[in-house]
């Protein structure tokens, strides 16, 4: 069994990596070109890439190490099946049934089983029979995660750096959030430079909320992102530069860092960043620790933007926006500590210690009745919370 993680060229198309042995031809090929052979359905059973037939279906199995290739294989394999005899049409072709008759064509199909991403509207085409098309269907949102990543990475090839976000987990409304995302993205050296893009393998967590897909860009760079499905739709959470085995080694890297923060080891700190923001460059953790380090180093103003950075690439975690908000209630920038309270509250409307920040936003403005109304409603939900107690305290003695 090879490994995915050579960087071997195929020994048919010398262009896309070796993924597999063939023991049909006694070569090592990438999937792209096994497809172009198993597709007639000729391969030997010894090999486990071979067709294997379905139960109450007319199309085989073909194993496979992404729904990209999955897709590609039966595409493949529909092109020749439209055009040869079949023995449940009387020894004739599908396409010349569907030319004859389409209903009846349509009618015999639709009493099969077939896979959740099996290419239908290709069968269509190839049958020559018209589908109805609804306008969300031309424009559809991705419906598996492999789509998404097509989408992302097509974006990014197009250098569409506007359109990365929505494929994003970062759905924010706020325009600043959108900028710096791109700006980010954009920054990337590697992304920057993408011509072309192969998915080797991709994978989902038994949970089916988290998916992994390896990629090869430029025919060369081992490249991994991360999505997640926390909301019904697939979206990129992260960049990684190699392959996946770097996506299970970041937390203990993020415990590294966090040990020597602990030990306020500002060097170690810094080196640790630095070494893994080119392995992880669009890491909210990274950015956010580095934030941690200029407040060690007091320099607050480049921790604000660091902070501001974790948030933008992932907009519901809630640490940055408390650090952020902390930095500028301390130097009684009440308009924009609010802001990032506020917005922390609409991500935790029950937390505490938030949601008391915030009314001391309010209170630094001046603006007292909100501020209390705030308090008093922390102390109704959270009885024991003294701190808002005596914020009241404080606020009814002026």
């Amino acid at each position: 069994m090879l490994s995915f993680f050579n960087n071997k060229r195929c020994n048919i198309c010398y262009t896309e990596r070796i993924v597999r042995d063939c023991p049909r031809n006694k070569k090592k090929l990438c999937w792209q070109c096994c497809n172009a052979l198993r597709c007639d359905g000729k391969c030997t059973k010894d090999c486990p890439y071979a067709p294997t037939e379905a139960e109450g279906s007319i199309f085989p199995i073909f194993k496979a190490d992404s729904l990209t290739e999955a897709a590609q294989v039966l595409q493949l394999y529909i092109n020749l099946w439209v055009g040869r005899e079949n023995p449940h049409l009387e020894n004739r072709s599908p396409i010349s049934v569907a030319q004859e008759n389409p209903a009846k064509i349509v009618s015999w199909l639709t009493g099969f089983q077939y896979p959740v991403h099996f290419p239908l509207n290709h069968l269509m085409q190839k049958l020559g029979i018209s589908t109805t098309e609804t306008k969300e269907d031309t424009n559809p949102l991705p419906s598996h995660h492999e789509e998404c990543v097509h989408a992302y990475m097509n974006a990014i090839v197009r250098l569409a750096w506007d359109e990365l976000r929505a494929y994003s987990i970062n759905d924010n409304p706020m325009d600043d959030l959108n900028l710096r995302y791109r700006e980010l993205l954009s920054a990337v050296p590697t992304l920057s430079k993408i011509s072309t893009y192969s998915i080797v393998h991709s994978g989902i967590a038994e949970a089916g909320n988290t998916a992994i897909v390896y990629l090869e860009l430029n025919h060369k760079l081992d490249w991994t992102l991360l999505l997640s499905n926390a909301s019904g739709e697939w979206k990129v959470r992260q960049n990684i530069a190699g392959s996946p085995q770097a996506y299970f080694a970041q937390n203990q890297i993020y415990a590294d860092i966090a040990e020597a923060l602990g030990k306020a080891e500002d060097d170690k700190v810094w080196e640790l960043i630095s070494t893994n923001l080119k392995i992880y460059p669009d890491s909210p953790d990274l950015y956010y620790y580095r934030g941690m380090y200029w407040q060690i180093v007091k320099q607050n103003d480049k921790a604000a933007v660091d902070f501001f950075n974790a948030i933008s690439l992932d907009n519901h975690w809630i640490e940055p926006f408390f650090h952020l908000g902390t930095l500028y209630l301390a130097k009684n920038d009440f308009t924009q500590a609010r802001l990032w309270f506020n917005e922390l509250c609409l991500l935790q409307p029950d937390n505490p210690n938030a949601l008391n920040n915030l009314a001391a936003c309010y209170a630094g403005e001046g603006l007292k009745a909100e501020a209390k109304d705030i308090w008093e409603r922390i102390l109704i939900q959270f009885p024991t919370f003294e701190v808002a107690a005596k914020n009241l305290e404080r606020l009814a003695r002026g």
